[in-house]
């Protein structure tokens, strides 16, 4: 298959009527087109809150009466306590694996297609778990489905962050975090639902949106980064129009094609140096020569060679080659370009995390990896979200019943209507306030209400350390739980954000698999002294967004790359501050 590259004109509107697409305002076109991409989403809270919501309704262990409830589809499935952490947690591993592979899929297929194939994991896991009959089955639709997450984390982020204008990139990144937060308590309030066969019915859900998003999203436009680095320039350009209608995309567009890997570039322009003697032959044989002037080869905006003529006046005027000579040396240098991008894409599949840890890429990025390493961790180890997915903890510590499941399903309920409107108060207020002062009002939130939990569990009724939680839920998704998702990408060049999304996305599920193991055996030999732990660790967190975080709201990709690239260094006052290392060896 060739390659569609051809050289096309920058913009039909007349940049002085029309507004620059990077100061575009709301659109409808890329709201429905987040909307479904966040449908993935969506999928993964369901997936993440089902198992504690619905362990009632699913779960019949070796002690209890197993004559009338085993069977074809029966009312409950035999598990062991063994085999039911294994269920649990077996969907943190598949999220591993579908996070450390899907950076690679989403370079070679498009963000758009790699969703709408993804839907296959979530559609095959949701059919397992929902026609199980054995702990071996359940848990192997757990683990289907959690590829599937892993592989969405990723890619749905990417996706949103590279169809969003600048000034819109915190609005449409918090659709993401807050999809995940609606499944998790959609889980809860389906819970309270449940009954008998009808958690078959409720596991089953992610399998039904899946099919609204394989027949919805292909009727939307791949990212245009995305196309520009398959070397698809002219489906770049019209789906940077679709997206920025009736603005003028000039300026972005530039930044499109600025953003690519110089050693991709470099490569396809050695192939297109030796694939243009062809050209220039065609012409120089289709004609001998316009007497008002003389051929001339130069390179468009593309990078691709284009043909002009010079008049007496010394202007240039385009003109089109009919040639079929021209035709055909064109297709073959195109065909060698697409040829050698997609070779030096597959070759940077495997090595680009690496280079890009070790500051060996176009820009030193190691600030900005450890940032966002960071800024990743710190949302799964704040703590927080082992409240909302425990079982025992909030019956057992809140209301001192660990045996009646009421109170643990409501106190959970509670716990997630707190992430809602603070949700939307990052959603709305991101971009405005900016990502620095989220982040950091979130920390401080969360280290205060951690250690008010701590104090509650000692000494204070089940009631106060509910509203801290509560309040602790708030802070969490106001900035910490929502912002790293949308950050990590908006802070990555095109050429590299594959590679940092994954190693983000692959930080969080490795993190979870490992809490899962290790929360509950700290929560049953010394559970109040877990928020403690927790409070500690947003402390640190606080005093480390502070120092070494940067701003990216309504700021272009290359200046945040430009101004914080190489190795750490503080970020306050940044033009007169020194990196770490000097400050610790003294020099200047």
């Amino acid at each position: 298959m060739v390659p569609r590259v051809f050289a096309v004109d920058m913009h039909e509107v007349d940049s002085n009527k029309f507004q620059d697409s990077r100061d575009s305002g709301f659109s409808m076109y890329v709201l429905v087109t987040v909307l479904l991409a966040s449908i993935s989403a969506l999928n993964i809270g369901w997936s993440l809150g089902i198992v504690g919501a619905s362990k009632l309704a699913i779960c019949l262990y070796e002690d209890e009466d197993t004559s009338s409830a085993l069977g074809n589809f029966s009312k409950h499935i035999l598990f062991t306590d063994n085999s039911w952490s294994v269920a649990t947690g077996i969907l943190s591993v598949g999220g591993l694996i579908g996070a450390m592979t899907s950076g690679a899929i989403a370079d070679s297929i498009g963000r758009r297609n790699t969703l709408v194939i993804n839907n296959g994991f979530f559609l095959a896991g949701s059919v397992w778990m929902a026609t199980a009959t054995t702990a071996v089955h359940f848990s192997l639709g757990r683990f289907v489905m959690g590829i599937g997450c892993g592989v969405a984390s990723n890619v749905v982020n990417t996706y949103i962050n590279e169809i969003a204008p600048i000034g819109w990139r915190g609005f449409y990144g918090s659709f993401f975090h807050f999809s995940v937060m609606l499944g998790v308590l959609g889980t809860q309030l389906a819970a309270l639902l449940v009954d008998h066969m009808q958690w078959r019915v409720v596991v089953a859900i992610p399998g039904v949106l899946s099919l609204v998003q394989i027949a919805m999203l292909p009727l939307r436009v791949e990212s245009p980064s995305y196309l520009i680095k398959a070397s698809h320039v002219n489906e770049a350009r019209h789906a940077l129009l679709k997206l920025r209608s009736g603005c003028d995309v000039t300026v972005e567009w530039q930044e499109c094609l600025a953003s690519l890997d110089n050693s991709a570039s470099n490569e396809s322009m050695a192939v297109l140096t030796t694939a243009a003697p062809p050209v220039a032959a065609a012409v120089s044989g289709s004609s001998s020569g316009p007497p008002s002037g003389y051929m001339q080869r130069s390179k468009d905006c593309c990078g691709l060679p284009q043909l002009h003529t010079s008049r007496e006046d010394g202007s240039t005027s385009e003109f089109t080659i009919k040639s079929s000579e021209v035709k055909s040396a064109t297709i073959t240098a195109t065909t060698a370009v697409g040829t050698a991008s997609q070779s030096s894409r597959r070759r940077k599949a495997t090595s680009s995390m690496w280079q890009m840890i070790c500051g060996r890429t176009r820009n030193d990025l190691r600030h900005l990896v450890v940032c966002n390493a960071v800024i990743m961790c710190l949302q799964q180890l704040s703590g927080v979200f082992i409240v909302l997915f425990s079982d025992s903890f909030l019956a057992f510590k809140l209301f001192g019943d660990s045996a009646s499941p009421l109170p643990s399903q409501w106190a959970a309920i509670i716990a997630g209507c707190a992430a809602i409107p603070a949700g939307l108060l990052c959603m709305f207020k991101a971009d405005t306030l900016g990502r620095r002062p989220m982040l950091l009002a979130s920390l401080v939130g969360m280290c205060m209400c951690s250690m008010l939990v701590s104090v509650g569990m000692f000494y204070g009724p089940g009631s106060l350390v509910m509203a801290c939680v509560a309040v602790c839920c708030f802070a969490v998704n106001m900035g910490i739980g929502t912002i790293p998702w949308f950050y990590i990408a908006e802070s990555t060049p095109a050429y590299a954000r594959g590679a940092m999304t994954m190693l983000g996305c692959s930080l969080y599920w490795c993190l979870s698999t490992v809490l899962g193991l290790v929360v509950p055996l700290v929560e049953r030999s010394s559970s109040q002294w877990m928020f403690i732990i927790y409070g500690c660790v947003c402390a640190l967190g606080l005093l480390f967004v502070a120092l070494c975080v940067p701003e990216t709201a309504n700021r272009t990709t290359a200046d945040i790359v430009k101004e914080h690239s190489g190795p750490m260094h503080l970020v306050i006052r940044r033009r007169h501050s020194r990196t770490l290392s000097q400050l610790f060896v003294g020099g200047r």
